[in-house]
């Protein structure tokens, strides 16, 4: 399908709530059996090569071929951003930490919980005629803060428009990188302290989990009982500071020399949890470390009901765009992100030092 390209259609896709990729997906479906998704074939109709096949003598077009014509430079924003989403996708800590991803218009945003006490909300019997427990849906008092996540690539106009289009990608991904370690540690912060809504995770020691451990040595009884105050949401992802880190793994798979250790982590497996307990998670935590989070501290969540993720429509285009049209020497990637906490029963922190 011939597709007409221009600026305005960046705009048709942000009041929409789409990437420019989706936007055109809609105006031009990718047929059963397509290798190429409808910005693709748009890159091909416009005669650009990004990546290079050196094996086979084929290498990417300099920058300059998104200048060959107005149509061609349309596509230069998006090609950005979606250098900028893969590299975050493809994170190591990221993905791992969103459990729900809303998009928004403007850059503020209410989030919503469930109001509900839990003795009265609990399904339970009730007579005929008898009126349901409700739990209510209800906005939260403080609104989502939206942060603009990103860097800049300085440099004159002349030599990013010859730079071949994949060495920019990769530098691109580079920035993307750091942009996504910027968000990781905004999520530890909100898993915490909240997201402003009297909701920061509830912190437990470890003595008081369990009374024959020593403050500062991580046992194996405080480790399951912290666990075991996940309810209804089992724990599923830990981040730890460095040192609770050591401890959590030389606790749980203990006499192994370093080399079986780390084979061990790499292929995901686990001498510890392996017992079939339903309410516990099933056996395979995914466990970070960041060095942000406070020394003999772990932050347990569920992923999937812990944090949501908040970006603003457009916002991840419209810096490359100026770039583009207005020629400047910083080309600016960024995106506007907030992050907001689901359900606080899904947090929880574990204190080893206490």
């Amino acid at each position: 399908m011939a597709i007409q390209l221009n600026r305005d259609m960046y705009l048709a896709a942000a009041a929409k709530r789409l990437t420019f990729s989706q936007y055109l997906e809609k105006l031009d479906p990718t047929p059963e059996g397509e290798k190429l998704d409808a910005f693709e074939r748009q890159l091909k109709e416009q005669g650009i090569i990004t990546k290079s096949i050196y094996e086979k003598g084929i290498y990417a077009d300099p920058v300059e071929a998104f200048y060959r014509t107005s149509e061609s430079q349309v596509l230069f924003p998006e090609y950005i951003a979606r250098q900028v989403r893969e590299a975050i996708v493809q994170d190591t800590v990221l993905p791992y930490l969103i459990g729900q991803n809303t998009i928004i218009q403007g850059d503020t945003y209410r989030t919503f919980y469930v109001e509900d006490q839990p003795e009265a909300a609990r399904k339970k019997r009730v007579t005929e005629a008898s009126e349901l427990p409700r739990a209510k849906i209800v906005g939260k008092e403080q609104t989502v803060k939206i942060y603009k996540f990103g860097r800049a690539i300085e440099a004159s106009y002349e030599v990013i428009r010859r730079m071949q289009i994949d060495m920019l990608a990769l530098h691109v991904r580079r920035i993307a990188i750091q942009a996504a370690k910027d968000k990781v540690e905004e999520i530890i912060s909100v898993i915490k302290n909240g997201d402003g809504n009297n909701n920061a995770a509830p912190v437990l020691n470890l003595t008081a989990l369990d009374s024959g451990a020593t403050a500062g040595t991580l046992t194996a009884k405080g480790f399951l009982a912290f666990l075991m105050e996940f309810e209804p949401f089992p724990c599923n992802t830990l981040i730890a500071a460095k040192d609770a880190f050591l401890q959590i793994v030389l606790t749980n798979i203990p006499n192994l020399s370093t080399a079986d250790l780390l084979r061990l982590l790499a292929q995901g497996a686990s001498t510890g949890i392996s017992l079939s307990a339903p309410q516990l998670p099933s056996g395979q935590f995914r466990l970070f470390w960041n060095s942000t989070v406070d020394s003999m501290r772990v932050h347990g969540i569920n992923n999937q009901y812990a944090i949501e993720q908040v970006t603003e429509a457009g916002s991840d285009v419209t810096e490359a765009d100026k770039f583009i049209t207005r020629q400047t020497q910083v080309l600016t990637i960024s995106e506007n992100t907030g992050y907001s906490k689901m359900f606080v029963e899904a947090t929880k922190t574990l204190n080893i030092g206490a």
